[in-house]
Formats: C-alpha cells, structure tokens, sequence
C-alpha cells in the first residue's frame, strides 16, 4: 500500500475516532436518567402494551413486574398474535384477580403490514390511557419504572420516551454481537442534537411511550405498517414531525435493579434472526446508505486490527486499536456489557457485518425471517 495511502487512511481512522468519542460524551450528557423531581398528579392514566406471539415462555414475568409497578393508574393489555403455545393460556390464568390485565385475541394479518405493526395497532385502539406504553414481552421492569417514566416525560414535555434496556447477555454470540445495540446508537446517532432531521430518530421498541395525542396525530403505528423495524421508523416520523423524541439509559447504573432488563435472545440462531431482521431495513431501503455505513465500520473498526499483520504496522496502528477497544471497554462498563465481548471486538464486528449483509440478501430475496413469518422488505408475503 503506498505510504501517501497509508498516512490519509491513519488521518481519517485518527480523525473519527475524535468525532465518535465526541459524540459518545455528549450523548452520556442527555442519556443519563434523570433523578425523578416531581411526581404528577393527578397520575395520568397509562395503557401498558403487550404485543405477543409464541411468548408463553418469557411473558409472565414481564407481567408480573408490571403489575408489581407502584403506579396506580393503568391497564395492561396483551395481544395474542395467533400464538400456537399456550401464551392466551398464561394471560387468562394471569388476568385471574386482576381486572387491569385484559387478553385480546389477535386478528388476521392484511397485506401490507408487517406482524409487529399490526399487533401494536390493535393494541393502540383498544387503549384508553393518555400516555401509550408499548413493552416487549421479554422485558422485565423495577416497581418505579413507569411512575419514573411518567415524570421524566412530564418534565421534559416528551412526546415519546424510549428507555434502552440492561441487555443481559449468556451465550457467546450474545456477548459478541448485543453490545452492538448501544455502540450504534451511541456512536453515531447525536441524540444531544435538536432539530427534525428524521435519520437521527430512534427509539427501542422493548420500552416505547407515547403521549396519546402525539401518536394520534402521526397516525400511530399504521403510518410504518410495512416498516421492519417500527420503532426506529416511528420514532424519525415523530421527530420530523416536530414532536421530542427522548431516548434515556434504562440500565439504572450505580443500583442493582435495572429500569428495565431484557435478554433478547438465548442463542447463536436467534441473534441471527433477529439482527437479519433488523439490519437492512433499519435503512429504510436505502442501500447506498447501507453501503457507506458498512464500509465506515470496516474502515474504522476492522482495518487497525487488519494492518497489525502488514507492514504498516507501526505505533499509529497500535494507538488506534487502544483507542478502539478504549472506546469499547468505556461501553461496556459503562452499560454493564461484557468485557469479554470488547476484548474480542473483531470477531463480534466480523459477525456483525456478515449478518448485516444477510439482511440484505434476504430483503433481496423479500424473505426477511420473523417469529415464524417471511416479510418482504416493506411488506408480509
């Protein structure tokens, strides 16, 4: 590789580095959970939202910490997407004594909407709540979570408040590629930046509340019915239409209990899936943008640990790779991620990548895989 080559790509691997870390700690600023000043009153009325499809294993203790919450005015309502385990069983049997816990029995899916946007639908026209909270049902929460959540977004006058979860991680893909979830959005994304711009919107679907009005008038979850990835979509069609957008840290850092805690998936299939699922899409069809982010990872995060076995190999190398796994193990403490994950940073960005271009090639294929359907990329087959 010529040496002009070689100094330009160091500038360019030196020079990001600078804005990521930048970014990163100005988004720590405006991601910290904020200490809970007031409480209202009187307590608005919450409709917490469950979509679930063959959940019978995971469901109930997302419902139970829900029900355990210290807030007094909600009703949780759980929408059974045609599930072929005994997920109504378990709602029925939960609902038994508690007349906030409500089952609703999914209907059939129409062309042109994806599983999840459909069944968060449902959901938002059965709701009778101020403030719509949709929750995953393999989220687990503390009792002060939503009455948290409530005041936070009182006082900052937000029209949705995601909280990002402590993602729990066991299996070893788990370890290598979940951590990813809060390096994207805290690499790149400004969160600490205002304005409309719609592809610096985001939000995490495990934990999304709405003001009802706000959702009202983007017309809810039908305004991204054949998007893959609805709360990412939903949440840049609330920032370009004016509304905040807040995205908080629900690891709770410096206590034992976690706002909210979730293991996305338990093994190597499952992580496959569901990053496949996402990937792509996330860009909303757009692969030149694909493209470029694609390769910024491969140049910024791959190429050091690349160039230590070339004979360009020298001390900018070294001190971009500190820098990186500097960048990572600050992550890692920080959301209490696995170290283990950061110490083997290029097999997890390698992982990555390839199930990314999966995404892809099954977007191409209109066979994107989720929760046992195949969906094109804006569209069910």
């Amino acid at each position: 590789m010529p040496v002009l080559s070689v100094k330009l790509l160091h500038i360019f691997i030196l020079a990001s580095f600078i804005l990521i870390t930048l970014n990163y700690l100005l988004n720590l600023r405006v991601f910290q959970f904020p200490p809970m000043n007031t409480v209202v009153h009187p307590p608005p009325r919450i409709s917490v939202l469950i979509p679930a499809r063959n959940e019978e294993h995971r469901l109930a203790p997302c419902i139970s910490t829900i029900a355990d919450s210290d807030y007094p005015n909600m009703e949780i309502l759980i929408l059974d997407d045609h599930s072929t385990d005994g997920t109504a069983s378990l709602v029925q049997r939960r609902a038994q004594g508690d007349s906030r816990i409500r089952l609703l029995t999914g209907q059939p899916l129409p062309k042109g909407w994806t599983g999840k946007s459909w069944a968060c639908h449902q959901l938002s026209k059965e709701a009778r709540g101020e403030f719509l909270l949709f929750v995953d049902a393999d989220t687990r929460f503390s009792d002060r979570t939503i009455s948290q959540s409530v005041s936070v977004a009182h006082e900052q006058r937000a029209d949705l408040l995601s909280l990002w979860p402590y993602l729990e991680s066991l299996s070893w893909s788990e370890k290598l590629v979940i951590p990813f979830v809060h390096l994207f959005i805290l690499f790149y994304l400004p969160h600490w930046a205002p304005g409309r711009l719609r592809c610096f919107g985001a939000a995490n679907g495990q934990f999304v509340l709405f003001r009802r009005s706000a959702y009202d008038k983007i017309h809810g979850h039908e305004s991204v019915r054949n998007h893959m990835v609805e709360d990412i979509s939903i949440a840049r069609n609330m920032r370009q239409a004016g509304f905040k957008v807040v995205n908080l840290d629900g690891t709770n850092p410096g206590h034992s209990i976690a706002l909210v805690r979730c293991r996305m998936y338990n093994r190597f299939s499952e992580v496959w899936e569901g990053f496949t699922k996402n990937l792509y899409p996330s860009f909303d069809g757009n692969f030149p943008a694909f493209l470029i982010f694609q390769s910024i990872q491969v140049l910024l995060f791959l190429t050091p640990f690349w160039l230590l076995f070339t004979p360009a190999n020298g001390p900018l190398v070294w001190t971009e790779i500190v820098i990186l796994l500097s960048l990572r193990f600050a992550l890692a403490h920080r959301f209490r991620q696995s170290y283990l994950g950061a110490i083997l940073h290029p097999f997890g960005q390698l992982l990555v990548i390839a199930i990314a271009l999966n995404s892809w090639l099954q977007s191409l294929r209109g066979r994107l895989p989720w929760k046992g359907r195949h969906y094109t990329q804006n569209a069910p087959l």
